[in-house]
C-alpha cells in the first residue's frame, strides 16, 4: 500500500510539473505576442486585436482593458484581463495586472533574462475530473492532445534567468470533483528574487498564502543549480484538518475529521540523492476528532506535539526530542465478521483512485535489492497524559465493552541501540487500577526484557462476557487482582503469574451456549476458597522465544487449565488430613447396614463439590478383603445401593456419580469406599 501511494504522489507530481510547464509556455507565448503585435502596432491595437481573435489564440473568448508595450526596454503590461470557460459564458480567470520586463539584448548571449515578472491580483477556478482540467482545452491548443514534455538531453549554452518574481494578492479556487474536494487559497504572495537555469548561480522562492478555510503557509526555498545543494523550510500554521478528509482515500470509513496541524519543518539535502534529504520538524495538533460512517468518534486528542531533531530516511535514523500526548481519546472494537474498528476504517479502497495508481512492482523488486541499514530510533522524553481507551469485543454471546481511563505513559532516551525503561499507569472501572514497568532491548529483545504487571480491584462482573464465552456461565460477583513478572534473558522466558480472587461467585449456566473451554471452574473455585473466601493462584509460564510454536497466552492457559483440573479432581485438597494427607479420598466402612456420622460428613462433602460442577463426577470403589470362602465381608448391592439412595437426596444426578465394587483383596489394609474425582468432556 505505501508503494502504491508513493507511486500515485509521484506519478501525480509529474503530471502537475508537466501542466505547470505547459501554463509557464502559454504565458510566455501571450507576452511574446504582446510585444510583437504591440511593437506593429501599438499597445490600443494590441489590446483591440487580443479582444477580437482571443478564441482563435487560445480557444477561449477572453478581455484585457489594457496593454502597454515598450519594444525598447522590453516591457509588457496588460492590465484586467479576464478569460471565460469553453462555454464562453462562466468566468473561469482573471488578473489585475502582468507586468514582465524582459532584456532583448541578452538574447544575443543566449541568455534570457527577466528583469521582473509581476502579477498581481489572479483570480481563478480550477476544475479537475479525472485527468480532466478546466483549462484542458487552452493546454491542447499549444501542445497538442498529448501531456508529454519532451526532454532534450542534449546540453544547452543557454541559460534562463528570472528576476523579482512576485505574485501578489492572488486567489485560487480548486476544485476536484471525484473526491468532492473544494480548497481555496487566498491572498496568496510569492516572490522569486533570482531562478536561474543554466549557469550555476543560486537560486531562491518566498511563498505566502492563506488557506480560505484557515491556515497560512509560508514557505522559503534555496537551490544552488551547480551543486545541487537545497534547503527547504515550511511553516504551516493553523491548518483546518477537514480540508484533507477527500484525500485520505485509503480511510473510507471516514464521515468527517476535524482539528488543526501547525507544522514547523526544515529539509536540506540535494537533488541527485533526495532520499538522504535531513528533515528536522515540530508537528502540533490540537481538538483533532475522527468520526466514522456510523457517526461514531473513533479517536479525538486535545493535544499533540512532536519534535523531529533529525531524520534521514536513507540511513533509517529517527532522531526526536520531545513527544508529548494529552487528551487522547480512543475505542477499537472487535466485529463478529472478522473486521475491527481499524479494518473498517482502512480496509476499503475508492476504486476511482486505485484506477490511477500505476505497477509499482519495478519500485517494489528495486527496493528489495537495496541493503536495509539498521533502524536508528531515540526518543529523549515521551509523555503521553490523560488517554481514555475503550475496548469493546463484539464477537462473543454477550458484548464485551471495558474502558480503560487516565493512561499515563512516560519514558526517557528510550533508543534501539540500548536498553530502556518506561512506566505505564491507569484505572479500571469500579476503582481498579493497572501499573506496568519495564525495561529492556528493542532492537535485541530476545537478549533481555523485564516486565511488571499489577492489576487490582477488578470487579469480576465486567469479565462475564469472556466467562460466558470460555466457560458458560457469568461471574455474579468477586473482586479480581493479579501480578506478573516476567523476564526473558538470551531467549528463555520465565514468567511468575499471582492471582488473587475475593469472593468469586459464578452464576447458571446460559443456555444456548457452546463454551470454548470444558473446565471444572466451579468445582475448583469451590475447592480453592478459604474459609474467609479468598483464592490465591500461583501460574508460573516457562519457554524459549525461538520456538516457532512459542504463544505466551497459550502457556498461560494451558498451566491454568491444568492447575483447575488437577484442584478440582484432588479431594485431599479439600478435606485435608484425611487419609493421612495422601491424594485421595477413602470412607472406612465397619458396617452395610448403614453410614456414620463421620462417613456421611465425608460423603456429604464430595457430593458438595459435584454439585457445584456438572463436569466432575465421583467415582466410589467399594474394597474389601475376602472370606474364607473367597468372598466379600459386606454386602455390596445392599451398601452400594444406601448410598446410591444418599446421593439422590443430596441432588446429585445419576451421571455425576458411578458407584462400583472391586474384586476382594488381601491387600486392602482398610475396607471401605475409595473416593476418586474425574471431569468429563
Amino acid at each position: 500500500m505505501y508503494l502504491c501511494n508513493l507511486t500515485y504522489c509521484v506519478d501525480t507530481m509529474k503530471k502537475l510539473l508537466k501542466i505547470i510547464l505547459v501554463i509557464l509556455e502559454c504565458l510566455a507565448a501571450l507576452v511574446l505576442l504582446a510585444m510583437l503585435v504591440g511593437s506593429l502596432f501599438g499597445g490600443c491595437a494590441t489590446k483591440n486585436y487580443v479582444n477580437n481573435h482571443s478564441y482563435d489564440l487560445i480557444g477561449r473568448q477572453a478581455h484585457v482593458e489594457h496593454v502597454g508595450v515598450n519594444l525598447f526596454t522590453g516591457r509588457v503590461a496588460i492590465h484586467e484581463l479576464n478569460v471565460k470557460e469553453d462555454d464562453g459564458e462562466t468566468w473561469f480567470a482573471s488578473f489585475d495586472t502582468l507586468d514582465v520586463s524582459v532584456s532583448l539584448l541578452r538574447l544575443l548571449g543566449q541568455r534570457v533574462q527577466v528583469r521582473h515578472l509581476t502579477l498581481v491580483g489572479l483570480d481563478a477556478h480550477i476544475i479537475q475530473d479525472s485527468s480532466w482540467f478546466n483549462f484542458s482545452s487552452i493546454i491542447d491548443r499549444f501542445r497538442g492532445d498529448s501531456l508529454e514534455v519532451e526532454v532534450d538531453t542534449m546540453p544547452s549554452n543557454w541559460v534562463v534567468s528570472m528576476h523579482r518574481i512576485r505574485l501578489a494578492k492572488c486567489r485560487l479556487l480548486y476544485e476536484d470533483r471525484p473526491r468532492q474536494s473544494h480548497i481555496g487559497f487566498h491572498n496568496l504572495n510569492v516572490l522569486v528574487p533570482d531562478f536561474t537555469i543554466g549557469g550555476g548561480e543560486r537560486t531562491g522562492a518566498d511563498l505566502t498564502v492563506d488557506l480560505a478555510e484557515g491556515g497560512q503557509l509560508v514557505a522559503k526555498a534555496e537551490h544552488n543549480a551547480t551543486t545541487g545543494d537545497y534547503t527547504v523550510k515550511l511553516n504551516l500554521d493553523d491548518l483546518m484538518l477537514n480540508q484533507l478528509k477527500p484525500y485520505m482515500t485509503n480511510v473510507a470509513g471516514v464521515e468527517t475529521i476535524g482539528g488543526r496541524l501547525s507544522l514547523d519543518a526544515t529539509a536540506q539535502g540535494n537533488t541527485a540523492h533526495l532520499i538522504e534529504t535531513a528533515l528536522a520538524a515540530r508537528v502540533g495538533l490540537r481538538e483533532v476528532d475522527l468520526v466514522d460512517s456510523s457517526q461514531t468518534s473513533v479517536a479525538s486528542l486535545k493535544h499533540l506535539e512532536v519534535v523531529l531533531n533529525k531524520m534521514v530516511l536513507s540511513q533509517r535514523l529517527f532522531d526526536f526530542g520531545n513527544i508529548s500526548l494529552d487528551g487522547l481519546t480512543a475505542r477499537y472494537e472487535l466485529f463478529a465478521d472478522s473486521s475491527n474498528t481499524l479494518s473498517r476504517l482502512l480496509g476499503q479502497t475508492n476504486a476511482a483512485d486505485s484506477s490511477e495508481v500505476s505497477d509499482s512492482s519495478d519500485m517494489s523488486n528495486a527496493a528489495d535489492t537495496l541493503p536495509t541499514p539498521p533502524l536508528q530510533l531515540r526518543v529523549e522524553h515521551l509523555a503521553l497524559n490523560n488517554i481514555n481507551f475503550t475496548y469493546a469485543d463484539h464477537t462473543m454471546p454477550t458484548d464485551f465493552v471495558f474502558p480503560v481511563t487516565d493512561i499515563s505513559v512516560t519514558a526517557d532516551n528510550v533508543t534501539t541501540s540500548g536498553n530502556n525503561n518506561a512506566r505505564i499507569r491507569a484505572s479500571l472501572p469500579n476503582g481498579g487500577s493497572v501499573n506496568v514497568d519495564w525495561r529492556g532491548n528493542i532492537d535485541n529483545w530476545k537478549q533481555h526484557q523485564q516486565l511488571t504487571l499489577a492489576i487490582k480491584g477488578v470487579r469480576l462482573t465486567d469479565l462475564s462476557p469472556y466467562m460466558v464465552a470460555y466457560f458458560g456461565m457469568p461471574f455474579s460477583d468477586g473482586i479480581f487482582g493479579f501480578t506478573s513478572e516476567n523476564s526473558i534473558l538470551n531467549s528463555k522466558l520465565e514468567g511468575k503469574n499471582h492471582i488473587d480472587i475475593y469472593k468469586p461467585t459464578l452464576g447458571e449456566k446460559q443456555e444456548g451456549v457452546k463454551p470454548r473451554l470444558k473446565l471444572p471452574v466451579k468445582a475448583a473455585l469451590y475447592v480453592l476458597k478459604d474459609k474467609d473466601g479468598k483464592v490465591l493462584l500461583d501460574v508460573p509460564v516457562k519457554g524459549n522465544v525461538d520456538n516457532p510454536e512459542f504463544n505466551y497466552m497459550k502457556l498461560v492457559w494451558k498451566t491454568l487449565g491444568n492447575l483447575i483440573v488437577k484442584v478440582a479432581t484432588s479431594p485431599a485438597r479439600l478435606l485435608k488430613g484425611m487419609k493421612d494427607g495422601g491424594e485421595e479420598l477413602f470412607v472406612p466402612i465397619d458396617s452395610d447396614e448403614e453410614f456414620t456420622s463421620e462417613q456421611l460428613y465425608l460423603i456429604d462433602q464430595v457430593a458438595d463439590l459435584a454439585k457445584n460442577d456438572e463436569k466432575v463426577v465421583v467415582v466410589f470403589e467399594l474394597q474389601s478383603r475376602p472370606t474364607k470362602d473367597g468372598k466379600s465381608s459386606f454386602s455390596p448391592d445392599r451398601i452400594n445401593r444406601t448410598l446410591a439412595q444418599h446421593l439422590s437426596k443430596l441432588g446429585l444426578k445419576k451421571g455425576q456419580y458411578d458407584i462400583h465394587t472391586a474384586q476382594p483383596s488381601e491387600d486392602v489394609a482398610v475396607e471401605g469406599y475409595a473416593v476418586k474425582l474425574k471431569v468429563e468432556n
